[in-house]
């Protein structure tokens, strides 16, 4: 009897749906009574919103959310392993980086754009994300410096040779081209980069979905559940061999990562839901955001993230387009306002059509990356 409840309990498919339950109760339940100082010490007075009046919808539910997702992760997850002490210590570095953002909103009454300086909160993103993608490199079974494309077996990836480099992709079997091997940290700086830019995409990417009611939250829950499914694949020998994906030792364990954050997520959207009473804020979108962007990295499928992410990417694709255009073309908007949600509110249509829709689009994108698991 022992020996059966030790081996349910070290099933990662039990510790996962137990992380998933126990962050969302954590998060459902801690809400509740925090409310009332969120309310009083967590408004952000001075915000802009269109119609002049001053919001009364408070910040800081990324707190909880964080909260949540560390202390279930301590408790399903296995600790000794050194993927997960990884994943923990950027969620809280890029937690504590929105925290101080919010706080300074909120402490100095400044406005949206008025937290931490955009150049300083790039700087701080760029050395928490390297150093952790570094950490993960030299971790064993990890395919961090490997990029695989969705429908190809073979990767984008640099493979070291006695005397030479070779640049392998995705379209060959061959070397694309040969490098000396003095360009190997040059070669590894690269990787680092472009890891960099795809943790950068999806940390600013849902912190800018993170604009209506229960937008982010609910797209998260597609996302990091789709995640959770293709590291439970990853770790999993029999099912890695199967669907031609890269096989990692312990992914499981980031499989369960994944599932806190999609129940601290669901939890939060119970609380976050048109009209929410608590605003996630740049404590909680920019660490789930990074969160998301490291699983991938771990997995080698930082394409496929896009592609699952795609609502998250899109909103940041739509700033940048709009800041673009404004700066180069004398001040004239590609969209009605930035954000793209925004777009459609502008347009007259209701929040809660817009909120939906993009939660469908979610899900789709999810089974549609999901899916593609399968096409190599």
């Amino acid at each position: 009897m022992l020996t059966c409840l030790h081996q349910i309990f070290e099933s990662v498919t039990f510790r996962a749906g137990g992380a998933f339950f126990t962050a969302f109760l954590l998060t459902v339940f801690a809400i509740t009574p925090l409310l009332p100082f969120f309310r009083k010490h967590c408004i952000q007075k001075s915000a802009r919103i269109d119609n002049g009046e001053k919001p009364h919808k408070p910040l800081m539910g990324g707190v909880v959310i964080i909260a949540s997702v560390l202390l279930s992760s301590l408790l399903w997850g296995m600790i000794s392993d050194r993927k997960l002490i990884v994943f923990l210590l950027a969620t809280l570095s890029l937690a504590l980086l929105g925290f101080a953002d919010d706080f300074i909103k909120l402490k100095y009454l400044r406005q949206e754009r008025d937290g931490v300086k955009e150049r300083t909160k790039v700087i701080i993103q760029a050395v928490v994300s390297i150093l952790a993608v570094y950490a993960l490199y030299k971790t064993h079974g990890t395919v961090t410096m490997k990029i695989f494309l969705p429908c190809f077996k073979q990767a984008f990836q640099f493979v070291p040779g006695t005397e030479s480099i070779a640049v392998m992709t995705p379209f060959s079997a061959e070397a694309w081209f040969v490098l000396p091997l003095f360009f190997m940290p040059l070669c590894l700086l690269f990787m680092l980069c472009l890891n960099y830019g795809v943790i950068f995409c999806a940390s600013n990417g849902v912190n800018l979905t993170d604009g209506k009611d229960g937008l982010a939250s609910g797209c998260m829950i597609f996302a990091s559940l789709a995640l959770a499914v293709t590291a439970y694949f990853s770790g999993h020998k029999i099912f890695a061999e199967y669907l031609n994906i890269p096989y990692v030792p312990g992914a499981g364990e980031i499989g369960i990562y994944a599932c806190t954050i999609a129940g601290a997520c669901t939890g939060f959207l119970w609380h976050n839901c048109e009209p929410a009473s608590l605003i996630m804020g740049d404590t909680g979108s920019l660490a789930l955001g990074g969160a998301l962007s490291l699983i991938a990295i771990m997995l080698g499928q930082q394409i496929l993230l896009f592609i699952i992410g795609f609502i998250f990417i899109a909103e940041l694709a739509s700033s940048f387009i709009q800041r673009f255009v404004y700066r180069h073309f004398g001040g004239k908007r590609f969209f009605l306002m930035a954000p793209i949600h925004h777009h459609y509110e502008k347009q007259g249509i209701p929040d809660s059509r817009i909120i939906v829709r993009f939660w469908i689009i979610a899900m789709i994108c999810a089974l549609i990356g999901l899916g593609l698991l399968k096409l190599r």
